[in-house]
């Protein structure tokens, strides 16, 4: 079924609708507020709030922009709450520096620096570097999602980039 369509019908009260939009984006837009926060727990809220705050605004919401893209904003701005209220966003330490490490040990240890360095970019990075690489989302998507232009989205991808590159130097091999 068309989006469209879905959108109407839920519009019009369809809870099989709304249901359906909340299973097509659910995954989504969890995977995106667990790295945008660092926790499955407080994302799963998180999660349940972007698609309550949906289903109220629904009959206010116009169609300009993609249904994906309306549901990523009101992620970000969830998620910028979320932050406001918990100043310090809380950082998994998942393993110990033991020497005789498996390899699948080393690669979670890498994947936590990787986790902790995105976690260390600013806000607006963090966000664009998230929505591009994690989202496969494209320039003017994420514009739209966060409501920038899209130069400023290139600047701060590029900006992010290149503070990943710093952060991961010499501490993840090729």
């Amino acid at each position: 079924m068309k989006e469209k369509e879905l959108i109407y019908r839920a519009k019009c009260g369809d809870k099989d609708a709304l249901g359906e939009i909340i299973e097509k984006y659910y995954s989504d837009i969890y995977s995106f507020l667990c790295r945008r926060i660092g926790d499955k727990s407080y994302a799963e809220d998180l999660t349940q709030d972007v698609f309550l705050k949906f289903s109220v605004s629904l009959p206010q919401y116009k169609e300009q922009n993609k249904l994906k893209s309306y549901l990523f904003a009101i992620a970000v701005n969830s998620s910028h709450d979320y932050f406001r209220k918990n100043k310090e966003a809380p950082v998994e330490n998942e393993f110990d520096n033991v020497s005789n490490k498996t390899q699948f040990e080393k690669n979670l240890e890498k994947a936590q620096m990787v986790k902790n360095a995105v976690m260390s970019l600013s806000p607006k990075q963090r966000d664009v570097v998230l929505l591009r690489y994690y989202h496969d989302m494209k320039i003017k998507e994420i514009a739209e999602i966060l409501d920038m232009p899209q130069s400023t989205v290139k600047t701060q991808l590029y900006r992010g980039e290149k503070n990943l590159k710093n952060l991961l130097k010499g501490e993840i091999e090729d």
